[in-house]
């Protein structure tokens, strides 16, 4: 199955942004979900995907030995939550509502990760 932005929206009525890159920081997609509007340019949207996610993701992943699989990362904002989530061969980015309860971001990592 190919991921697509509609695949990982309707994982959490409150995720506003979703993209997916390959482990080179490729973007295969990046998409703010209908009827919202971004608080950062494009360009910073891509640069999330494409660098930070790549940086994030790899420099936690050297801990793997020791901690065990890398499940999710989280950047909180003032405005929203970044969420980086690994895939095998990919990671994927979203942005969520400040008000989704930290609680929930592993289900909904989970359930991310189980569409790969």
């Amino acid at each position: 199955m190919k991921l697509k932005p509609e695949d990982i929206f309707a994982v959490h009525p409150l995720i506003r942004f979703a993209g997916l890159a390959n482990r080179n920081g490729q973007v295969l997609f990046a998409k703010m979900r209908e009827g919202i509007v971004s608080s950062t340019p494009e360009s910073v949207d891509r640069t999330g995907l494409e660098n930070h996610g790549r940086y994030f993701i790899e420099t936690a992943e050297q801990e793997v030995k020791w901690s065990g699989s890398l499940e999710y990362i989280v950047v909180a904002y003032e405005k929203y939550v970044i969420v980086f989530i690994p895939l095998v061969e990919k990671y994927v980015l979203i942005s969520l509502e400040k008000s989704v309860p930290a609680e929930v971001y592993t289900n909904i990592s989970k359930a991310i990760r189980a569409l790969d």
